[in-house]
């Protein structure tokens, strides 16, 4: 079976060229082993006149194949029109797209997904917005988010097969993704792994507010962060750093828990500040109003395609002003 993905009569489609070891199954068992499609999602291609394709005709999922055959799977979401989102006009910086997939470069101070206090400014409504205009049967499916205040790649898939196949990517991480961040001082050793488990608990010192706090492993999740320091420059460190595990703030309280705060971090920067540093820290800081994070590297296999792709987003102005404020000879870093 030869897995890849085009377009045929105006409408996306998962495509499988069948093979020899294919003959004789029936085609519920593409779609849930192969595919691993949702009973929903299947539902919806039944029901849709051109949702399961034959050799160009409408059959069953009953229906058994034979070697040589080509099967077309609907990969649009038509059919789920009443749940698309609210467009919003917004920029966007697109780093890359395709009839699956779209990859933005998301700024700091935008939600990723409508919640409360922004049902109609998150990034999902733009992204709703411009597809209206370019690709109305595409829907918004994000794989992975990003808080409010990292800036950085973004991953949106158009259907949800291109959004099972993404995350099962990330899942296996065999998708890559490399955050830059601008840490108070330098951390030693210049090389290492962060692993401390996790547990998310209520903050005593905010109403209503719920922070990371180190656990044990039989109560907290397990979380694992690599970092390298770029370089270090008065008084703050630029590391990349990767993370196993995908927790809430992981990587502001990793660094935070290791003596290094992320500049800019209100929640977990303060802390551990010792009382002769915090004004050394607010000057530290005085540049920048958020979280001194940022997704800035993306490395994926193209699930359809198998094409490696290498996407890159560059540090973001308010972060390069803190590195030429801060640098001895003013230079920008080279992020690699």
């Amino acid at each position: 079976m030869k897995l890849t993905s085009e377009m045929w009569k105006g409408r996306c489609y998962m495509r499988l060229s069948l093979g020899e070891d294919d003959a004789g199954r029936d085609i519920l068992s593409f779609l849930r082993a192969e595919l691993g499609l949702s009973s929903a999602k299947i539902r919806s291609v039944k029901f849709d006149p051109e949702g399961i394709l034959l050799d160009g005709k409408r059959v069953t999922v009953r229906e058994r194949v034979k070697a040589g055959q080509c099967l077309r799977i609907l990969q649009s979401d038509s059919s789920n029109r009443e749940l698309r989102l609210l467009p919003t006009e917004m920029p966007l910086d697109i780093l890359y797209e395709d009839k699956n997939f779209l990859f933005v470069n998301k700024p700091s101070g935008v939600v990723c997904h409508p919640s409360q206090g922004h049902f109609a400014d998150s990034l999902a409504n733009g992204v709703q917005a411009y597809w209206n205009r370019r690709d109305p049967e595409s829907r918004v499916h994000l794989v992975g988010r990003l808080d409010k205040e990292t800036s950085g790649i973004v991953s949106i898939a158009k259907n949800g097969v291109a959004a099972r196949q993404l995350s099962e990517q990330r899942r296996e991480g065999r998708l890559k993704k490399t955050y830059f961040a601008l840490v108070r001082g330098c951390p030693q050793p210049l090389c290492g792994e962060i692993a401390l488990p996790m547990e998310y608990v209520r903050d005593p010192e905010r109403e209503g507010m719920f922070v990371m706090k180190a656990a044990d492993a039989s109560r907290g999740k397990a979380a694992v962060t690599h970092y390298r320091v770029f370089e270090s420059f008065g008084g703050v460190s630029l590391c990349r750093v990767r993370i196993d595990t995908g927790r809430t703030h992981q990587i502001r309280f990793h660094m935070a828990s290791f003596g290094h705060p992320l500049l800019g971090d209100r929640l977990y920067g303060t802390a551990d500040d010792a009382s002769d540093g915090k004004n050394e820290h607010r000057a530290l800081c005085s540049g920048i109003k958020r979280t001194a994070l940022h997704a800035g590297r993306l490395e994926f296999a193209h699930p359809f395609s198998g094409e490696e792709l290498v996407l890159n987003a560059g540090l973001p102005e308010d972060m390069l002003t803190v590195c030429r404020e801060l640098h001895p000879r003013g230079e920008l870093p080279v992020l690699l």
